[in-house]
């Protein structure tokens, strides 16, 4: 089990990211939450790592009317989410 903290930048406010975001989770079974702040998408995840590697690569597609441009992705400690949720 890993925690991975991201921050996706570039052109994410306002083009349904975080639902997207969701849609990600529920697909390949991973727990967290994500939000954005200041123009940024910010979204702590948790499961193994194949299946976390997999939803950064769905959010660097990104939902259609997004760019992005940057994906920053660091380790963090397991806290234990049991589902994923929009904040």
């Amino acid at each position: 089990m890993k925690h991975h903290h991201i921050i996706i930048k570039g052109k994410v406010g306002n083009t349904g990211f975080r639902l997207f975001a969701l849609r990600g989770a529920s697909k390949y079974g991973i727990c967290g939450e994500v939000l954005e702040k200041d123009g940024e998408i910010i979204v702590d995840v948790e499961g193994d790592e194949t299946k976390l590697q997999f939803f950064e690569e769905w959010c660097r597609k990104g939902p259609e009317g997004s760019q992005v441009e940057t994906l920053i992705c660091t380790d963090k400690e397991v806290i234990g989410y049991e589902d994923f949720k929009i904040l």
